[in-house]
């Protein structure tokens, strides 16, 4: 390999502000490239950090959001939505809505050279009182199947959910122009004229939560006896979303809150396969969810 030769200051050598400020010149490195280094001698302190933007992250926070409750002792409970459409619940501490914002401007910029991938986690627990998917009509929440003593018996799809979804602010740190991210429906869509929903291609940024599941005791595929529901508990249901803009634009991203529907279940009209709302199932407070504490952030990572 080549050697740089340098010798030393000596005794009575001149000293210059241009001597001392070219010496080391040999020694910089100014095109590195996969010639002449290896990926392995390069770490990441190496790199120089700006406001605490790196090399490859060029930015990254995150925020509680929910009610921090760690016991569960009281948390916030949403009814499900006896209208469709309907404006989404904003996931918050049940007094306010808990969102990640707002962001400064020139902070959380998203461009081709860069994507954006959003996180989020909450604690949940969906209830509901009787048997509410006997009740619906279209989609039915449930179906037919063989029984024993004779006849058929309903037994539920189970399909029935809550849907978690991400909105974003890219218009001002005032937070108040919300909207879905790209890729994300609000399920206000009616592909039937009353039913509304939105495409499953159009449910990048959601996450789903049973309302319920339920069981049949069954032999030779004929039910047998009654319908007996599953004890649901508190668990976490978490979800992430990346996005990059088209080549030459750019989006700043101020302020990212996640919002909730239900009861939704699936729907498939004229091929297509659908997320719907599902109202006609609800009666007074009988499917609800609960849910305490989470968190949402996200990270700007470098491509090019």
């Amino acid at each position: 390999m080549s050697r740089i030769n340098r010798p030393p200051v000596l005794d009575g050598d001149a000293i210059s502000a241009s001597d001392l400020n070219d010496r080391y010149a040999d020694y910089t490195q100014t095109d590195i490239n996969e010639f002449n280094t290896r990926d392995a001698a390069v770490d990441l302190p190496q790199f120089e950090r700006d406001n605490n933007r790196g090399f490859l992250a060029k930015v990254g926070t995150s925020v509680l959001i929910g009610k921090q409750d760690f016991y569960h002792a009281a948390p916030v409970t949403l009814n499900g939505m006896g209208t469709a459409p309907s404006a989404a619940y904003v996931i918050g501490d049940g007094v306010s809505d808990t969102v990640l914002g707002p962001l400064g401007a020139g902070l959380a910029v998203v461009d081709d050279t860069n994507i954006l991938r959003v996180y989020w986690s909450l604690n949940v627990r969906p209830q509901f009182t009787g048997t509410p998917w006997t009740t619906s009509s279209t989609p039915s929440a449930e179906y037919q199947v063989p029984h024993t003593s004779a006849g058929s018996t309903g037994v539920a799809t189970n399909a029935t959910c809550w849907a978690l979804y991400l909105q974003w602010d890219v218009t001002s740190a005032a937070l108040t122009n919300w909207t879905e991210v790209p890729y994300q429906g609000d399920f206000t869509a009616n592909p039937t004229g009353t039913i509304r929903g939105s495409l499953l291609e159009n449910t990048a940024a959601t996450s789903v939560v049973p309302a319920w599941t339920t069981r049949h005791d069954a032999v030779d595929r004929e039910a047998t006896g009654a319908e007996v529901a599953n004890p649901i508990g508190w668990r976490g249901v978490s979800g992430h979303y990346f996005y990059t803009t088209a080549m030459g634009a750019s989006v700043t991203v101020y302020g990212l809150r996640l919002v909730v529907k239900g009861p939704m279940h699936p729907f498939n009209f004229n091929g297509r396969n659908y997320l719907v709302q599902q109202p006609d199932i609800v009666d007074g407070g009988n499917i609800t969810l609960q849910h305490t504490v989470g968190r949402l952030g996200f990270i700007i990572n470098k491509v090019k």
